[in-house]
């Protein structure tokens, strides 16, 4: 394997830990300290301020993703090689246990009292609705990546806070129906360690995480594309008259 693969690869894992970590630990910290209606914003922060850490601190080694919605959305849209993408995703998946593994060292028994974070639905929410969640909930986290750190145009330096913003802003929406996941490799890692540590894990609600986000963030990824695209089209053809 190239050397620069290999760093691209730890990049991803560290970066997805960070995200995972504080993530989950955030999860784990809220329910451990009983913060009630407040809860849900300590936890969208801490995602958002999570990953904007880790997109500002390994970037510019592995591109930031993350997140297998993300590698997936890119390499549909040819901007991410195919023939790394099974690597990527390892790496992130990896990250995502190692995340879930540290924050069960942190808190042991409380950890796993207070379910390690992981994602589930809701009380009464139904699968379409847990679809539906998770799909919109990718789509604005994609769009975000494309605006801010795909696109040409783009504005300098932001991208990282922007696309944490972004992340932070659907979990505020959608995070009492599903925990608002977008993330395979952040809900994938709880349910592994908690299910080793002989918890209950809804297993049968994993296809919702794995389905829904790449649903939603490649249509995100495409009508960017497409919008974009024509409008840029449209300008040619502007100047051109």
């Amino acid at each position: 394997m190239h050397v620069a693969l290999v760093r691209r690869l730890f990049a991803e894992l560290a970066g997805t830990a960070i995200l995972c970590t504080f993530g989950i630990g955030a999860a784990v910290a809220v329910t451990a300290a009983s913060a009630g209606g407040g809860g849900l914003l300590i936890v969208a922060l801490a995602h958002g301020l999570a990953l904007a850490v880790a997109i500002y601190a390994f970037g510019a080694t592995s591109g930031g993703h993350f997140n297998p919605t993300v590698t997936l959305a890119l390499a549909a849209r040819g901007k991410f090689a195919w023939r790394e993408v099974p690597a990527y995703l390892v790496a992130q998946l990896l990250g995502g246990f190692l995340a879930a593994v540290l924050v069960y060292a942190a808190y042991t028994s409380t950890a796993l009292d207070a379910g390690l974070g992981a994602t589930s639905f809701g009380p009464s929410v139904s699968v379409a609705q847990a679809m539906l969640a998770e799909a919109v909930g990718a789509f604005i986290l994609v769009i975000a990546v494309f605006a801010l750190a795909v696109s040409p145009d783009a504005p300098r330096g932001v991208h990282g806070f922007g696309i944490g913003l972004a992340l932070a802003t659907q979990i505020m929406v959608f995070g009492p129906l599903t925990g608002a996941s977008v993330n395979l490799a952040r809900t994938l890692g709880p349910d592994v360690v908690l299910s080793l540590a002989g918890r209950s894990v809804p297993w049968s609600q994993l296809a919702a995480y794995l389905v829904a986000p790449l649903v939603g963030g490649l249509a995100a990824a495409f009508l960017h594309d497409l919008v974009t695209h024509r409008a840029s089209a449209k300008t040619v053809t502007t100047e051109q008259v």
